[in-house]
């Protein structure tokens, strides 16, 4: 163990490194051990902590550089607010809640006056401010704002402009059947629609903090080859850009009882939570559970007022509020931009003449959803399962799925978050008319309505982002989500009558794709014998990156979705290129795709033959050359903060290519959209395993501790990653390899 310099420290604690780098925290209680968490934050991940804040602000433009890709994105979430009644929320926090979080921001000052601005600080000549639990509560909102409510507002503006360009109204109804029933396009065709964020943007939003996707779920001692319950997590994010999003610790302190505790796991800088992680009581893993926290409304506006434009209720017209927002630009000229809104949303644009425009509305910006932070920090003391899920439920948001294992061998699953109470006509997946005051929220949905299991018979319980329903019915939803990646987990763990922890490390790198396996009986029924028929029978569904086969099947699904999804009568041939390039981007419209593939008869082949049209997207797959998965899905690791153009490389802050396996619709989720100034990765971000009947973990993640480029932790634990080796988490650092854990390795 390497020890780590501590100078300027208020409270007494000692830290040290282990081989791989993480810092173990030995304190002598709870105070001193969350502000050692602050202190280690800033030491290693200062620009990370607060550029997160200024982008957060929207003022990444103003202090960081006036990119126009910044300056959009500050615009954007200046308009979302996520600031907004911040004080209030820090006002209204338990005094113990509060309390801890005074704790932290104390180490993150205290770190930052001992490490100093880093290079990208000094380069962009950024001076941080202190930081302070109002800053915590607005990284919250960004990690469930920019996560989960931005996807829903894409994906339902996609469909929006699809009903604008006159995509014939039964083709749309059936491909997102039953969630359009009874909806009226025409109001819908009225709309003038904001312009959606560009790649850029939306690439930068992907990078930020936030659980996009994940995989979770546990294991009864009936079902473990230990004895003791078994749990496994991987949040799935951004991946190829370093500093790794995660920063790794282990947490030791006394009680005033004199006992010994610990928590160990993934923390997210600038806050003091654990998202993924263990005490010797209690472990967890989280997935965002895909519900639909966003809705946008049709506003009919007029000009005239005290603020210049007017909205009506009914016949009754009132006057918009007006906020005005300024977007500083480093060494330019700032931007102000109108802001109008009421009680129920946001107008996503200023209006320029007469008409319906849409407002957008976000459960996380009521009043109150400060305490989610109370949800978070309470995890470090909760004695079960069972009472961990009693007290998630209440959790405001982000809206999750949590999976818990303790250590009397109890499992549970439990769905949390301020979800939106509609009218019992109202799907949420388009907008609806805002002056009628019944299409409007009508609170939350009651916490003890959203799903949950304990101790399930099965013997365990697993979420990877699938559908969710309501216990009294209705889903939670929008629209059909996938759950290719549930189903491959549910499958190998019904398998494995006694689980291993090397069982649970191998489901975290599946890459068998119960997606290609479902659809090519249904798809290879239509096409002649022919070489692209006999290799993609043989195949076996692994996106394995050696495998050619993997990329046939990948050619050919996408021909096939241009063929008959395409079409000019349809979606259209350029927008169906740029949906079905962006595979794991744009899951909202594609699983409906996947359900109408599946079809005998549609509208979306009405007067054509559909066997024709998979046969001729045979043929212009079998005419591509043929490449490994890992030539179609390469990408590579670069800084987060430094972009030197060629010299990346030079200075090793551009990686080779790396090969990404698995794919959208594999338990390890990789996919990769490339644009012409970047490349995005969607993969597993983290990588933890552990058994309760132990104190130990088992762990990797994309990158290191710290967020220097020229540090030895740098990118220490990338090549485990790389190659599926875990390497061993425990209280005291010391992992020794013998008989107990290889037993328990299996």
């Amino acid at each position: 163990m390497e020890s780590i310099t501590i100078r300027k420290a208020r409270y007494s604690f000692t830290a040290q490194r282990d081989e791989a780098g993480v810092p173990h925290v030995k304190a002598e209680d709870w105070r001193a051990a969350i502000y050692a968490l602050g202190y280690l934050h800033a030491l290693d991940r200062p620009t990370q902590i607060y550029f997160a804040r200024c982008i957060a602000a929207g003022r990444a433009a103003e202090r960081i550089a006036a990119k126009p890709e910044l300056v959009e994105m500050d615009t954007f979430l200046r308009r979302a607010n996520l600031g907004k009644n911040l004080d209030d929320e820090v006002a209204a926090l338990e005094p113990r809640i509060l309390e801890q979080l005074l704790w932290y921001c104390e180490g993150v000052n205290d770190g930052l006056a001992d490490g100093k601005r880093s290079l990208p600080m000094w380069v962009a000549g950024f001076d941080p401010h202190p930081w302070e639990p109002s800053a915590i509560l607005l990284l919250g909102n960004l990690l469930s704002f920019a996560g989960l409510a931005v996807g829903e507002q894409e994906a339902e503006q996609t469909l929006l402009e699809l009903i604008q360009l006159g995509v014939e109204d039964e083709r749309i109804r059936e491909l997102f059947a039953p969630y359009l029933d009874g909806i009226d396009f025409a109001p819908l065709r009225d709309i003038h629609i904001t312009k959606r964020l560009s790649d850029e943007a939306l690439e930068l939003l992907a990078d930020l903090p936030r659980l996009a996707g994940s995989n979770a779920w546990a294991v009864s001692p009936a079902r473990s080859a230990t004895g003791s319950a078994l749990l496994a997590s991987d949040p799935h994010l951004e991946v190829n850009r370093l500093p790794a999003i995660w920063y790794e610790a282990v947490l030791n302190w006394s009680t005033d009882a004199g006992e010994s505790r610990y928590a160990m796991g993934a923390t997210l800088p600038g806050c003091p939570l654990m998202a993924v992680g263990r005490t010797q009581d209690l472990s967890w893993g989280v997935t965002y559970m895909a519900a639909d926290t966003s809705d946008f409304f049709i506003e009919d506006c007029r000009p005239g007022g005290a603020t210049g434009w007017q909205y009506r209720r009914d016949e009754v017209w009132h006057d918009f509020e007006l906020r005005r927002e300024q977007i500083g630009r480093k060494g330019q000229e700032p931007l102000e931009i109108e802001i109008l809104e009421n009680d129920l949303a946001t107008l996503t644009r200023t209006p320029e003449q007469p008409g319906s425009y849409m407002s957008v509305a976000w459960i996380g910006s009521h009043v109150g959803s400060g305490r989610a932070v109370a949800t978070w920090l309470d995890l470090f003391s909760m004695p079960s399962a069972k009472a961990a899920m009693e007290h998630v439920r209440e959790s405001p948001h982000p809206s999750l799925v949590w999976v818990f294992a303790d250590r009397e061998g109890h499992i549970g699953l439990q769905a949390s978050g301020w979800l939106p109470q509609r009218a019992p006509h109202a799907s949420g997946i388009t907008p609806l008319a805002a002056w009628d005051v019944s299409n409007h929220w009508r609170g939350v949905v009651p916490a003890h309505l959203l799903p949950h299991a304990y101790d399930p018979p099965i013997g365990f319980v697993a979420t990877a982002n699938e559908e969710q329903y309501r216990i009294d019915g209705p889903p939670l939803h929008a629209s059909h989500l996938s759950d290719y990646r549930l189903r491959r987990i549910v499958e190998l763990l019904t398998a494995m009558p006694k689980a291993t922890i090397a069982d649970m490390q191998s489901i975290q790198y599946d890459v068998l794709s119960t997606h290609a396996r479902d659809l090519l009986p249904v798809l290879l029924a239509h096409v002649d014998d022919c070489p692209l028929k006999q290799r993609l029978l043989a195949w076996d569904c692994r996106y394995n990156p050696e495998s050619t086969d993997a990329s046939l099947f990948n050619s050919f699904y996408r021909h096939i979705l241009l063929e008959i999804f395409g079409q000019e009568a349809g979606i259209g041939w350029r927008r169906m290129l740029y949906l079905s390039t962006r595979m794991g981007y744009s899951k909202f419209l594609l699983t409906a795709c996947d359900r109408a593939l599946r079809k005998v008869t549609s509208s979306w082949w009405r007067n054509r033959d559909k066997g024709e049209m998979i046969r001729r997207a045979a043929e212009r797959a079998q005419s591509e050359p043929d490449r490994p998965w890992s030539k179609v899905n390469e990408f590579h690791f670069v800084n987060r903060f430094i972009n030197l153009g060629s010299v990346g490389r030079l200075l090793g802050l551009k990686s080779p290519p790396i090969a990404m396996p698995g794919c959208h619709a594999t338990p390890f989720q990789g996919h990769l959209l490339t644009t012409k100034t970047r490349e995005s990765t969607f993969a597993p971000s983290y990588h933890f395993v552990t058994d309760m009947g132990t104190d130990l973990a088992w762990t990797n993640l994309p990158g290191g501790p710290s967020e220097s480029a020229f540090s030895w932790w740098y990118q220490s634990d990338l090549q485990r990653w790389q190659t599926g080796e875990y390497k061993c988490l425990s209280v005291d650092g010391d992992c020794k390899d013998d008989a107990e854990d290889a037993d328990l390795l299996g």
